[in-house]
């Protein structure tokens, strides 16, 4: 998400469906990391941390992108077997059971959902 010197975050950046509610998220986390690295290269004349912005933001970005999609296709799938048939729906559905069911389930939907993923 960087080329040359030119740097992008939130939206510019990567797409996240707004029903994973996770966009605001990630630009701000774009920004805190774009921030830290810009202060480094001026005030520390420390470049490292901006020539490395892609590398340390894309892992977090996709493992929300990640989530998002999942919560999407589970939210969408769930309901009505109409949409992609009942396996799907029922696959989802097994899916939202385990978020209340499974303990390891509920704390990593927790962690994705406070930001700590």
């Amino acid at each position: 998400i960087q080329h040359g010197l030119l740097f992008l975050a939130g939206d510019a950046a990567h797409l996240v469906p707004p029903t994973g509610a996770k966009g605001m998220n990630l630009a701000l986390f774009d920004a805190d990391v774009l921030a830290q690295a810009l202060i480094s290269a001026v005030r520390d004349q420390n470049p490292a941390p901006l020539a490395a912005y892609t590398d340390t933001v894309m892992p977090h970005v996709w493992r929300y992108q990640e989530f998002s999609a999942w919560m999407t296709d589970t939210m969408h799938d769930a309901g009505d077997c109409t949409l992609h048939g009942k396996f799907r729906q029922k696959t989802a559905r097994a899916r939202l059971d385990a978020l209340f069911d499974v303990p390891a389930s509920g704390r990593i939907h927790s962690e994705y959902q406070r930001g700590m993923a």
